[in-house]
């Protein structure tokens, strides 16, 4: 061993459980997902899988009555102690609905819409990284010369993709939870062989 200390992964959950009320949801998950690794959680309607991406957003907590214990930390930040912001999480892991939900503004918008939020005002910067990230998602060709068009004119799989490059354009996450993405997809995208 070269004694050189390796990056902490960008996910580990430890022991993860959540309640809705009485009822329990998860049950102790502890899970690593390193970085550039992909992982897929496959189970029964009911077993937890919306429930588990839905904590590492944090978006579990906007549900009243939920209680969650354990700990998930992306890098070396912890999520649930709240040390960490909304905002910088959000940051960090992109979270990519089954129902695609673009936001009523051009495609262009749609993508940028994180980086703006973040700060980012070089409009050359901007048109970089919105075309990588339409690139990466898969949609770049059949959107080129059309960004300033509404994004809720796409197709349900387009806007699919939209929504996963929205998620890709904010540089450095450490995660995108993808719930079903998949689903309402075209037979072209991001995760074709």
């Amino acid at each position: 061993m070269s004694g050189t200390p390796t990056s902490p992964p960008p996910v580990a959950l430890d022991h993860v459980s959540v309640w809705y009320g009485a009822e329990r949801a998860l049950s102790n998950v502890s899970l690593t997902v390193g970085g550039g690794e992909v992982m897929a959680v496959i189970g029964p309607s009911g077993c937890g899988k919306s429930t588990l991406l839905r904590v590492i957003n944090r978006l579990v907590e906007r549900t009243p009555g939920v209680r969650v214990a354990g700990r998930l930390t992306v890098g070396s930040e912890d999520v649930l102690g709240r040390a960490m912001s909304l905002e910088a999480l959000r940051r960090r892991v992109g979270m990519v609905f089954q129902q695609p939900n673009p936001f009523p503004f051009s495609i262009y918008d749609n993508v940028a819409y994180g980086l703006k939020i973040h700060g980012e005002r070089d409009a050359a910067r901007l048109r970089a990284r919105v075309q990588t990230a339409l690139r990466e998602a898969g949609l770049w060709d059949e959107v080129r010369g059309k960004l300033g068009r509404p994004a809720r004119a796409l197709s349900g799989g387009q806007q699919q993709r939209l929504c996963i490059a929205r998620a890709l354009a904010v540089e450095g996450p450490a995660a995108a939870a993808l719930h079903r993405p998949g689903s309402g997809r075209g037979a072209r995208g991001p995760f074709d062989g």
